[in-house]
């Protein structure tokens, strides 16, 4: 039988950018997904499907704990009693610990999730591993870090870029934070080459390693001439958590692909967006 990759949350910020090589598994993770065993044999699995973002996951706690974390550990518990050969669950560098050291996060960092999001990403990551406790080799956490595109939902900076251009009483404060921004392209690409590659296992960062200030992810994001007209919306000043970067070094050994060029390919793709 020939292999192929299967998904959830193909309409999403990144796993829109993981067709139309990946077939949907279309599911709703609030019902049932046995049926879905048999489609898993001998594939790969990425789970994408997510209520994202801390002010959506608070609006509803029991709908989204039904989906980021019953619903996500079902399908794992499929994929585990199926003959799937891996499954890849998509988490969040929200789990981690927040620190004033101005240290690269690994994949040994502490975790202390801040928000009913990274708790609920975090609840399933530990049930998810205990439902490949006999078999860990068959199962991949990739925590992917700050995700910067046009399609967002509330919540995250790519939404408030676009409500920065459309009203120009929005401000954005805390402006000289640091994060480790990837594009959604780029994060898909690397997705895929993790469900593929032979050795990965465990827990992998998602991250290019370079810190970006916030006011410079959205000069890259809008252009120098829009960026001089919302100069002024961006407020100065810091976060209790000013810096959350990973360390790339495992993922850059698992699908060989350097950190620089994580952030530069994603760089290309911010001013492409701009042209669209």
């Amino acid at each position: 039988m020939t292999r192929q990759v299967v998904a959830t949350g193909l309409t999403g910020t990144i796993g829109r950018y993981l067709q139309p090589h990946v077939v949907d598994l279309n599911v709703q993770l609030s019902q049932s997904v046995d049926h879905i065993q048999s489609l898993l044999d001998n594939n790969i699995v990425i789970h994408l499907a997510a209520v994202v973002g801390e002010e959506n996951v608070r609006r509803d706690l029991t709908h989204s704990y039904m989906v980021n974390v019953k619903g996500a550990v079902e399908i794992a518990r499929v994929t585990q009693r199926s003959r799937a050969l891996r499954f890849v669950y998509v988490s969040t560098s929200h789990v981690y610990e927040r620190s004033q050291e101005p240290k690269l996060l690994d994949e040994s960092s502490a975790v202390l999730p801040q928000g009913q999001y990274a708790l609920q990403k975090l609840l399933a990551e530990e049930l998810i591993c205990d439902v490949f406790r006999n078999d860990p080799s068959r199962l991949i956490v990739a925590r992917v870090f700050s995700v910067l595109g046009p399609t967002q939902p509330r919540g995250t900076l790519g939404h408030s870029i676009k409500e920065l251009m459309q009203d120009k009483s929005r401000l954005l404060k805390c402006a000289d934070d640091e994060r480790d921004f990837l594009s959604p392209q780029v994060i898909a690409r690397a997705l895929s080459s993790l469900a593929v590659s032979k050795n990965a296992f465990g827990k992998v960062n998602v991250c290019s390693g370079k810190p970006l200030i916030i006011r410079e992810a959205v000069r890259c994001v809008v252009g120098d001439r829009a960026f001089d007209r919302i100069r002024h919306q961006l407020i100065a000043g810091q976060s209790p958590t000013p810096r959350i970067v990973g360390s790339p070094r495992r993922l850059e050994q698992l699908i060989g692909v350097s950190s620089a060029e994580l952030h530069k390919n994603s760089v290309n793709d911010w001013e492409a967006m701009r042209t669209e």
